[in-house]
């Protein structure tokens, strides 16, 4: 069953850029990853799937309805997303920017109900927050306040959840941290599409990959089938060799000189 579908979707900025003609399905309980170079359209791919950004032509839809037809609260119910850094110019603790994630269910003046509180500190024990709650937001590091945004999007209670480059700026320790914890929502049942820049964490965690290239899907399928010396040439334009993970067999990129 596809989670989240697209049909011959479209998007432009102007003469600059186009995505075309993209047919994607995001199956219920995947860990989908999308990959590809600068510019080739991931992070405006993932805007279309969350309905951040209307196609100019092409479907986009969630369980079967169009998307656009949606009320926004009822998508955020079901879908939550996790952008590139979140700032704030208000002193929360960790504990009130995670309750964020509770706006799309309170109605306008409604304080929170003892769901509410249950949803965020549930949200906060699977992303391995609780000892942080009442921390300030500003003063954590990047792999802590994007744990975080994590922990906020889960506060919703979303059945897919979308991240455009969670491990962008973070060092190996909390790429790991952060992939394993996307891996543990994964075999809880949740569908999961990420934006990634690193090849190698990509194949190694996701089940299957989204490769782009100039605005469209250039390959599809698992990560075997996805990453390939001539595919990560054609892509990237870099003379790689590929091998397997020394312990887990999934394809591993080494760049050669």
């Amino acid at each position: 069953m596809a989670m989240i579908s697209l049909e011959k979707v479209s998007y432009s900025y102007g003469d600059s850029f186009r995505l075309a003609d993209i047919d994607l399905e995001v199956e219920k309980g995947t860990l989908l990853g999308i990959i590809g170079s600068n510019g080739s359209g991931k992070s405006t791919l993932l805007k279309l799937m969350a309905g951040y950004l209307v196609p100019q032509a092409g479907l986009v839809k969630l369980e079967g309805r169009p998307l656009g037809a949606m009320p926004r609260k009822a998508v955020a119910q079901k879908l939550a997303v996790v952008t590139q850094g979140a700032h704030s110019d208000f002193d929360f603790t960790v504990e009130e920017m995670v309750s964020l994630g509770r706006l799309p269910f309170l109605s306008r003046w409604q304080s929170e109900r003892p769901g509410d509180a249950r949803a965020v500190d549930l949200a906060l024990e699977r992303a391995g927050l609780d000892q942080f709650r009442h921390r300030p937001y500003k003063g954590l590091s990047g792999g802590e306040s994007q744990r975080v945004l994590i922990a906020r999007a889960l506060a919703q209670e979303p059945e897919i959840l979308l991240l455009d480059e969670p491990t962008t700026y973070l060092d190996l320790a909390y790429q790991q941290e952060i992939f394993t914890l996307l891996s543990r929502l994964n075999e809880d049942g949740m569908t999961v599409a990420a934006v990634l820049h690193d090849v190698n964490m990509a194949a190694l965690y996701c089940k299957d990959l989204v490769a782009l290239s100039r605005g469209e899907i250039f390959a599809k399928g698992s990560p075997e089938t996805v990453i390939t010396r001539e595919n990560i040439r054609a892509i990237y334009g870099s003379t790689v060799a590929v091998s397997p993970h020394p312990t887990r067999g999934r394809p591993q990129v080494t760049v050669l000189p």
